[in-house]
C-alpha cells in the first residue's frame, strides 16, 4: 500500500480520488456536509466522518481511525491535505472583509492576529492543528486564487501570514503556487492556490504543467442531446468511440468512460450517467437561443437581451405563452389563466452577465457551487439549456463512474453543489504523483501514462 493520508474539508472527495489514483491511501476524511459524506463514502471509501471540524479534534480523529481499524498509530499518517473554506479570500468576499477592517470589527494588534482571529478563517487554524498533531511528512492545502491579492490592514500579504503560521509549527520548507487546472487535463479554467509544505530540507516542488488545451467539445462530444422540455436525454448511449477523432480527445473520453473510482468496480462504458439538467422554462426558451458565446461573432449576454431584444424573445416563446406589456413588467405568462406561474426579468444592471453561453472551443469557466441554485452561467455551447450534472462533473474531470447521487441518496441539486465545491481529481492526481515522488515512491497512475504526453518540464529539471 502507498503512504497514508487524511483529507480535511474533503467534500465529495475530488482530492482524495486524485491522490488515490496516484497511489496515496487516504484512510480518513472529515466533512460537515452530510450529502458530500454520502457521496464520498459511496465512491471513495467508507472512511469519511460527518463532523464539524471545530469540534472534532485531531485527537478524536485519531481515536476514530483506530476504532475503525484505519490505522494503528498516529505516525502512519504521512500526508494531510484539504481546502479549508475561507470566505475572506474569495474575490466576492474581499469587499466585505475590507468593510470589517475599516469598521474596526477585526480586533488585534498585528496582521497575523487580525487574520487568524476572524472566526470565518478559524477553519484554516483547524487545518494547522491537524498538521501540528499528526506531524505528516507533507501537507497540501488548496484555496481560492483570490487569496494572493488580499492583504491585512497593515499591508501584510495573507499568504505570508499563512506560511508563517505553518513555520511556527516546524514546517520551514513551504512552496506556494497558483495552478491552473486546465494545464492538468481538466477541461475547465480553474485557478487555485496550492500550499505544499514539509519539515524536510529536501526540495519540494509543485507539479509541472502540461500542454493539455482541452475544450468543452472534447469533454462533451460523446454525450447524447438533452430534451429541453424534460431535462433528460431520450437515449442513454454515448457516441461510439469509432466516430470520435483526435488522440487527445479520445484519451480524455477513455478516461471518463473507463476509469474506476476507488470504492467500487462499476463503469458505465458506452452509457451516460447522471446526464440530467433542469427543464427550460418558457421565458428561458425565448432567451437561450439568443445568447452567443463569442466563438463565431460578438458575444451576447443577458444584459444584451433584456430589454433590447424583447421582440426576438417574444417570437421565441413556446406556444401557449405570451409577454405582457411594459406597464406590467414584460412578464411571461401562460394563456391558460389556470396556470398562475409568472416569469420575471432580472435587473440587467445587477445581473448583466447572469445568463451566458460557454464556448465550444475553449475550456469551460470555473464550476461553482451556485449551480445548486441555477445554471444560467453555464448555458451549453450548442444546446439551448444549462449543463447537466454529468457535464459539470466532466468539466471537473470526474470519471463517469463517480456517482454524485450516492446510489440515489443525494438530490439532484445537491449533486451540483458537491461538484462545484470539489477539487478536480486530475489536478489532485498531478499533485499526488509529485508527492509520491517526493516521498520516494513510484506513482500508481500518472498523467503521462494516462494521456500519453510529457510535461513541459521533466521531473527533476
Amino acid at each position: 500500500m502507498g503512504p497514508k493520508a487524511i483529507d480535511l474539508f474533503a467534500g465529495a472527495g475530488g482530492l482524495s480520488l486524485g491522490f488515490g489514483f496516484a497511489g496515496i491511501e487516504v484512510v480518513g476524511a472529515v466533512e460537515h456536509d452530510e450529502n458530500a459524506v454520502k457521496s464520498y463514502n459511496y465512491n471513495i471509501g467508507n472512511h469519511a466522518f460527518e463532523k464539524d471540524i471545530t469540534k472534532f479534534t485531531p485527537q478524536m480523529m485519531l481515536k476514530e481511525m483506530k476504532k475503525h481499524n484505519l490505522i494503528r498509530r498516529k505516525s502512519q499518517i504521512e500526508i494531510i491535505c484539504g481546502g479549508p473554506p475561507c470566505p475572506g479570500f474569495s474575490l466576492m468576499g474581499r469587499s466585505k472583509i475590507s468593510s470589517l477592517i475599516k469598521s474596526g470589527e477585526w480586533e488585534g494588534s498585528d496582521a497575523r492576529h487580525k487574520f487568524i482571529d476572524d472566526k470565518r478563517n478559524k477553519l484554516f487554524l483547524e487545518f494547522v492543528k491537524y498538521v501540528e498533531f499528526f506531524k505528516p511528512k507533507v501537507f497540501v492545502m488548496e484555496n481560492v486564487k483570490g487569496m494572493e491579492s488580499f492583504e491585512s490592514e497593515e499591508g501584510a500579504p495573507i499568504i505570508d501570514i499563512i506560511v508563517d503560521e505553518f513555520k511556527s509549527i516546524g514546517y520551514e520548507n513551504i512552496q506556494v503556487k497558483i495552478l491552473d487546472s486546465s494545464e492538468y487535463f481538466v477541461p475547465q479554467k480553474r485557478k487555485r492556490i496550492i500550499f505544499i509544505g514539509s519539515k524536510s530540507k529536501k526540495q519540494i516542488v509543485h507539479p509541472v504543467a502540461y500542454d493539455s488545451n482541452l475544450t468543452l467539445q472534447d469533454a462533451f462530444i460523446d454525450l447524447p442531446e438533452i430534451d429541453i422540455l424534460t431535462g433528460i436525454s431520450a437515449i442513454q448511449k454515448l457516441k461510439p468511440m469509432s466516430e470520435i477523432h483526435g488522440k487527445k480527445r479520445k484519451g480524455l473520453l477513455r478516461y471518463f468512460r473507463n476509469q474506476k473510482v476507488l470504492q467500487h468496480e462499476i463503469i458505465h462504458g458506452s452509457n451516460s450517467s447522471l446526464h440530467k439538467t433542469r427543464k427550460v422554462n418558457p421565458r428561458d426558451r425565448g432567451i437561450f437561443p439568443l445568447l452567443t458565446s463569442g466563438q463565431d461573432g460578438p458575444r451576447i449576454l443577458y444584459k444584451d437581451v433584456y430589454p433590447a431584444m424583447l421582440k426576438q424573445v417574444k417570437k421565441g416563446l413556446p406556444e401557449g405563452y405570451k409577454m405582457l406589456p411594459k406597464s406590467k413588467g414584460h412578464l411571461i405568462v401562460s394563456l391558460d389563466k389556470k396556470k398562475k406561474r409568472k416569469w420575471k426579468w432580472y435587473d440587467r444592471e445587477k445581473f448583466g452577465d447572469k445568463m451566458r453561453r460557454m464556448r465550444w472551443d475553449e475550456p469551460g469557466p470555473t464550476v461553482v457551487a451556485h449551480l445548486e441554485k441555477d445554471g444560467y452561467m453555464f448555458v451549453h455551447p450548442r444546446e439551448d439549456r444549462t449543463i447537466s450534472v454529468r457535464e459539470a462533473a466532466r468539466m471537473q474531470s470526474f470519471p463517469d463512474s463517480f456517482d454524485f447521487s450516492a446510489g440515489g441518496e443525494v438530490s439532484f441539486t445537491r449533486q451540483y453543489r458537491q461538484i462545484g465545491n470539489a477539487v478536480p481529481p486530475l489536478l489532485g492526481l498531478a499533485i499526488g504523483q509529485m508527492v509520491m515522488h517526493y516521498l520516494g515512491n513510484e506513482p500508481k497512475m500518472t498523467l503521462e501514462a494516462t494521456f500519453g504526453v510529457k510535461p513541459r518540464v521533466l521531473i527533476g529539471e
